[in-house]
């Protein structure tokens, strides 16, 4: 199994994915197959679990709208995912296209600029949370 930077941020709430500088369509496969698994093996009667996806460092992306969603289908269609909130870049092709991909599923998804703008979102949705604002991280 490959190593990603990819951990609980919130135990069994809120999964933090921090993406490299390059993903390739292979890899995202790999990390939404990690995250979908780690969303399974949370209790069924537990509260939705959130996705935080920090793309501060991601410069180099696939750019195929329909490969990227047949690659993030069985994560997407997953009944246990809360949100997902996609933030750190000022790129709109890549708000396009992970709006795009969320689109197609229904998936509950936000996109923002900054980690401040994403915590406070979270924390605004679902009052169970700590206060996200006291976790910032770089």
């Amino acid at each position: 199994m490959v190593a990603y930077d990819i951990d609980w941020f919130i135990e069994n709430r809120v999964i933090m994915h921090r993406y490299p500088a390059t993903v390739s369509l292979e890899q995202l496969a790999e990390q939404f197959d990690y995250i979908h698994d780690m969303i399974n093996e949370v209790s069924v009667d537990a509260s939705l679990v959130h996705v935080l996806m920090n793309a501060e460092n991601l410069d180099h992306y696939p750019k195929q709208i329909a490969k990227i969603g047949n690659t993030a289908k069985s994560l997407l269609d997953n009944p246990k995912l809360g949100w997902v909130i996609f933030y750190g870049r000022d790129d709109r092709l890549m708000q396009f296209i992970s709006s795009a991909v969320a689109a197609m599923f229904r998936t509950r998804f936000r996109f923002f600029y900054t980690q401040e703008e994403a915590f406070a979102f979270l924390n605004s949705v679902d009052q169970e949370l700590p206060d996200l604002s006291k976790r910032q991280m770089t």
